[in-house]
């Protein structure tokens, strides 16, 4: 019995050692080259060779005949423009605030002074209009409708005179009233 088992175990091993011996065939891409026609799928394109006619050459126009124009032909990419256009301005004229500056004179919790504020701007800057906000318990009055700090700049030494702590604040401003604002103005 123990014979039995190491002839078959001898003849197990003899196979595994003659099947390493064997050639064997691996296929491989670099070996073997795909061939296939494809010319049947493949578009054709043809190639005209641009014919010039050197017998007819461009002269000047005579003298009788104008260039033709498409004068009753309408011009449709003007006709879109001036839609485009014509929306763009309606958007732009819907557009009332912009990103500004105004002069805040007042901030206090003082009903009567920001009254006075207010009827200062009133009566020495006609062409600025003031604006009192009340958060409780502060009023701020500001004034102006400045689209550039510069023009702001030049109202706010003259109203340092009266109030000097007026500071220069961002706020959003009426587009209609920054453009009647005059900067140059030089009211006392």
């Amino acid at each position: 019995m123990k014979l039995k088992k190491n002839s078959l175990l001898a003849l197990q091993i003899g196979m595994i050692i003659l099947s390493a011996c064997s050639k064997k065939s691996v296929v491989s891409s670099s070996s073997s080259e795909y061939r296939e026609d494809l010319s049947a799928v493949r578009p054709r394109y043809e190639y005209v060779e641009p014919v010039f006619d050197k017998a007819v050459t461009e002269t000047a126009p005579k003298a009788g005949t104008a260039p033709k124009t498409d004068v009753d032909k309408p011009l449709y990419v003007n006709k879109k423009l001036d839609t485009v256009l014509d929306t763009l301005a309606k958007h732009n004229k819907s557009i009332r605030y912009i990103n500004g500056y105004r002069i805040q004179l007042y901030v206090g919790n003082v009903r009567q002074e920001a009254d006075g504020a207010k009827s200062y701007i009133y009566q020495a800057f006609p062409d600025l209009n003031p604006y009192v906000s009340y958060s409780q318990p502060t009023y701020r009055v500001k004034a102006g409708d400045f689209m550039y700090r510069s023009d702001a700049e030049q109202y706010l030494d003259l109203i340092k005179e009266q109030y000097a702590s007026a500071v220069i604040l961002p706020d959003r401003v009426d587009i209609k009233r920054s453009l009647n604002v005059n900067p140059s103005a030089e009211n006392n």
